[in-house]
């Protein structure tokens, strides 16, 4: 499972794992959101939760994301490993406006729209997770604290190594 806050590279490095270990990775974002042309829905909490429940059915999975709702539980205590990603503040909002200019000027492709309003709602959400967020997450992962990596920089996500 790789958690952390938004801009923190989980989906890139759930990318990279999953191509090189040949294990399917999902994002948890498309367990809370019903993705439509004119917006996003949110799942209810039972229907994202069922929704998880199927890829904890499969024998390797790779789980990416930011929530802290105590529906995904079940996934961080089925975790082998917990990679918790969490580079320089600075970096995530660096990450977060290049990402939105990119998907603005067409060469990116996003799951959701992109706005001025869901990018002042990623700041927020990326300026909380180390206020909030963090705490919510240790005491999900407090049964399973053995499983958890923190990795700060991108020198530690690359050079991360499986015995797969």
């Amino acid at each position: 499972m790789i958690v952390g806050p938004v801009g923190s590279g989980k989906t890139t490095f759930a990318k990279q794992l999953s191509a090189k270990i040949a294990v399917p990775y999902y994002e948890l974002d498309n367990l809370i959101w019903n993705r439509h042309p004119s917006g996003d829905k949110p799942y209810s909490e039972e229907e994202s939760s069922k929704k998880l429940q199927v890829i904890l059915t499969n024998d390797r999975w790779i789980i990416e994301g930011t929530t802290t709702k105590d529906w995904i539980k079940a996934a961080i205590d089925s975790a082998d490993i917990i990679f918790l990603l969490l580079p320089p503040y600075s970096i995530r909002v660096y990450r977060i406006l290049s990402r939105y200019i990119k998907q603005i000027a067409k060469q990116e492709k996003a799951h959701y729209q992109p706005s001025l309003h869901l990018l002042k709602k990623m700041l927020i959400w990326n300026h909380h997770f180390e206020q909030k967020n963090i705490y919510e997450l240790q005491k999900l992962t407090d049964s399973s604290h053995k499983k958890l990596t923190v990795l700060k920089s991108y020198n530690a996500f690359s050079s991360y190594r499986t015995n797969d």
